[in-house]
């Protein structure tokens, strides 16, 4: 078994690495030895209809009927043929894409209604056909405004395609299956509990729901929750415009990226931590994606104020490496007011709780403020001047010491 796991590893890597101009052609023989040891290998399967692909060669389709005739009793085919089914059906075309996936999950659902992968993927599939017309489009702050001279007179604007459901059930179809995940796998709780509320709400079904009122409080809470970074409305349960099992994932690999990087510099929860009053804490966390992670915290405890900064030892787009330095200083009344006066100039009350701009590499730029009755923080990849100013004014008060050119 450990030889079988050593060669499956090593033949996964063989096939992710091409150098000097490889084709699919040149490594199918590794794809056929992969899928010898592991005929549901989701690499090899690919890999597989990719060789297809490139050859022009019709055999999709086959291979996938010929996997379920060989292992008629097995989900794996199945929902291996509904995840990679843009090899077979073009996904533009929604309606015949959608229908064909809910096909052979019915089919795998049947072979084993137990099935946490069968489950999810239902409950994802319907959900996302149920969400489809409702949900507005994405902001990513990258609006471009053209003038008019540079629009050339024969473009027209098309109209914007009707957008629907595959499904007129999909709504009750994604809460069926959301509730019996629900019930058979804990962890993800804190994932389904979102688009399950609101589906609730969209059935009017939240008075007749399951799910405890107060299960919210159950939730891992520490540094921050997975939903903080949702942006959530006060009435989100009733806001079907949002997709939340994309913004929940997305939120929640936000969150637990902080907890890595600032448990790994021992700094401690400010979320839910209880803290006396007439005490206001800020830290800063900055996490670029070449350079050592910075935290820095600014606490102020009736007219006392300390300023404490840790650095750590690896790159902040990376695994952390541990504590390579760590201080600390009294600082006076002046600069506490001049730190404050450029919080208020930053709006940062009214800021989002996140702001993301979809790109590679670059920094991530965390704000927090903890007093003993609230919490608010800003995290983004593109700070406002205003926030970059606060930021670095608590930078250049440490003794840390960043050239211009890894500002970023």
């Amino acid at each position: 078994m450990n030889l079988s796991a050593q060669n499956i590893k090593e033949l996964e890597y063989e096939l992710s690495i091409f150098e000097g101009g490889e084709s699919y052609t040149d490594k199918i023989e590794q794809a056929r030895k992969l899928l010898v040891i592991d005929p549901f290998n989701y690499r090899g399967i690919e890999f597989m209809l990719r060789y297809y692909e490139e050859n022009k060669i019709d055999s999709t389709s086959l291979f996938f009927d010929n996997l379920i005739k060989k292992y008629p009793n097995k989900v794996e085919p199945l929902l291996l043929r509904s995840e990679l089914l843009y090899f077979e059906h073009d996904f533009r075309n929604k309606i015949d894409y959608v229908s064909h996936k809910v096909k052979y999950l019915d089919l795998a659902y049947k072979i084993d209604q137990k099935n946490l992968n069968t489950l999810f993927a239902l409950s994802e599939t319907y959900y996302k056909d149920f969400i489809f017309p409702l949900e507005k489009e994405k902001d990513w702050g990258l609006d471009i405004v053209f003038e008019d001279d540079w629009l050339d007179s024969l473009i027209v604007a098309k109209e914007k395609p009707i957008k629907k459901s595959t499904f007129e059930h999909s709504a009750d179809s994604s809460l069926y299956y959301f509730y019996k995940l629900w019930d058979l796998q804990y962890d993800i709780r804190e994932s389904i509990y979102f688009p399950i509320r609101q589906l609730e709400c969209f059935l009017k079904q939240m008075e007749n729901s399951p799910i405890p009122k107060e299960i919210e409080s159950n939730f891992i809470q520490c540094y921050f929750p997975s939903s903080y970074f949702v942006n959530l409305t006060e009435n989100w349960e009733c806001d079907f415009t949002t997709d939340y099992l994309f913004e929940i994932e997305s939120s929640k690999r936000t969150a637990e990226w902080l907890d890595i990087q600032l448990s790994d510099l021992r700094e401690d929860c400010l979320y839910n931590n209880d803290i006396r009053p007439n005490t206001t804490i800020y830290r800063f966390t900055w996490l670029r994606s070449f350079d050592h992670p910075i935290a820095i915290r600014i606490e102020r405890i009736e007219d006392d104020i300390v300023l404490y900064w840790k650095v750590g030892k690896g790159a902040g787009g990376y695994e952390p490496k541990g504590l390579k330095k760590s201080g600390k200083k009294k600082l006076n009344l002046k600069e506490w007011g001049e730190f404050e006066r450029l919080i208020k100039e930053s709006n940062f009350d009214t800021l989002p709780n996140e702001k993301y701009i979809p790109m590679t590499d670059g920094a991530t730029w965390t704000l927090e403020r903890k007093k003993s009755e609230s919490f608010k923080a800003h995290n983004t990849n593109w700070p406002s001047p205003e926030i970059k100013r606060a930021c670095l004014y608590l930078l250049n008060l440490t003794n840390i010491r960043v050239k211009d050119e890894d500002i970023y």
